[in-house]
């Protein structure tokens, strides 16, 4: 395997360097009659080893994609197409299938009906077809949350990197669609021209999950996985998803119930009376009750607190707090109706810098750094999203010996405060 990964890498960097698409898939497709899904994942790493960034082999990933598409193994995507109804990547590639449905039976009429005739009522319809559009955009956070630590955890880490990067691109499009549609004075070919780059990159983002990412992740992920999985897809949402058999939010909870179901069905036998061969066990239920909540005590120089106390407490604060340790891995987060930012248990053991798009990296690092060196101790961050106001602090954690923990993002919607605060003038 390491062979043709090292001989995939210089078909890639071929692309990289601007050398002619047909003429570099002439020699790879002598090359390579078969193309394991790991061997591309791990190509690619090397090519970051090697010192080049996540921006030079994202701006050749469509040129990377069509070379390889036609040679990946074949039964890896057979394994996909026959997962059931409301499994976690069947519900993924039903909602690609709801995106396509939706540009072409929705969006491209209205966007051609717009330019044709160019009516205030033609624009507004134009305006909420590309305000749905943007629901893509939990599907894109759901791929980057719950499935891409699984990529990072089996050492593949270029994929997951470059995906996130054209994520980005999509995105930013999507909002400059939307604003060139809404923005007087409304100018026709700018919406034209921005439409002509968005829908390509959504169209070639879909091959690239369905025909990539899908496959390669049945080989990294357990039944518990996806489980996990479908569970945390609910704290994000669906999208496009309705009526598409097999990806329908009633298909993934009926897939959950049947996957829990023999769990339950035990704990059910357990429970019934009868079963307990042991009748001594009531006898000491109420010391065992004792004895539990002993364990269960979380002491503190400052008092102590039972899980449950401390779990509910913390949910309970009006702020949305996680925590990353000295080495930059996400150990915890609140799970509190107040969540700012979307968190799902697949990031606890995360490494930070994995949590965010390539592009903001570096100065996440800087932070983390000056956090780290006691250059500051906090930063403060405003974030605007239509009429919420966030405020986002970074806080660097010390022991009583002053040495560096960890860093403590606490996150806070201020807008009803700083009414309150006005209001009291």
């Amino acid at each position: 395997m390491e062979n043709d990964i090292n001989k995939l890498k210089i078909y890639l960097q071929k692309l990289i360097d601007g050398e002619d698409l047909n003429l570099v898939s002439e020699d790879f497709n002598r090359a390579f009659k078969s193309l394991e899904y790991d061997t591309l994942a791990q190509a690619q790493n090397l090519l970051l080893e090697e010192g080049l960034t996540v921006e030079e082999i994202q701006r050749a990933n469509e040129l990377h994609t069509d070379l390889v598409v036609e040679r990946l193994d074949s039964s890896a995507k057979m394994q996909v197409d026959g997962l059931e109804a409301g499994h976690p990547l069947k519900v993924f590639m039903g909602e690609n299938q709801g995106i396509r449905d939706f540009i072409k039976e929705r969006l491209l009429p209205d966007l051609a009906s717009y330019m044709e005739e160019k009516t205030e009522a033609k624009r507004l319809n134009l305006s909420h077809c590309a305000k749905e559009l943007s629901n893509i955009f939990k599907h894109y956070d759901r791929k980057e949350n719950l499935l891409f630590p699984y990529l990072e955890m089996a050492d593949i880490l270029a994929p997951p990197k470059v995906m996130w990067g054209v994520d980005d691109i999509i995105r930013q499009l999507i909002k400059l669609f939307g604003k060139s549609i809404d923005t007087p004075p409304y100018d026709f070919k700018r919406v034209q021209m921005i439409a002509d780059r968005l829908l390509p990159q959504i169209e070639s983002m879909i091959v690239k999950e369905n025909e990539i990412l899908f496959p390669m992740l049945l080989s990294h992920m357990t039944d518990e996985d996806w489980l996990l999985v479908a569970k945390e897809s609910k704290q994000i949402g669906y999208v496009f998803n309705k009526g598409i058999e097999g990806a329908s939010n009633s298909d993934s909870e009926f897939w959950i119930e049947q996957k829990e179901a023999p769990t339950n069905l035990i704990k059910e036998a357990v429970d019934k009376p009868g079963v307990d061969k042991d009748k001594d066990k009531d006898k000491d239920k109420d010391k065992d009750k004792d004895k539990d909540k002993d364990k269960d005590l979380v002491v503190l120089p400052s008092g102590n607190l039972t899980i449950k106390e401390l779990t509910a407490m913390l949910n309970t604060l009006p702020t949305d707090l996680t925590f990353t340790d000295a080495n930059d891995v996400v150990r915890y987060y609140t799970e509190g109706k107040n969540q700012v930012f979307a968190r799902t248990r697949t990031i606890i053991g995360r490494d930070l810098y994995m949590c965010h798009p390539p592009a903001l990296v570096p100065t996440i690092k800087k932070l983390i750094q000056e956090l780290r060196d006691g250059v500051k101790d906090q930063e403060l961050v405003v974030s605007r999203r239509g009429d919420r106001i966030d405020l986002i602090r970074y806080m660097a954690v010390r022991d009583e010996n002053n040495e560096f923990v960890g860093v403590v993002e606490v996150t806070e919607e201020m807008s009803d405060i700083l009414r309150l605060i006005e209001e009291s003038k």
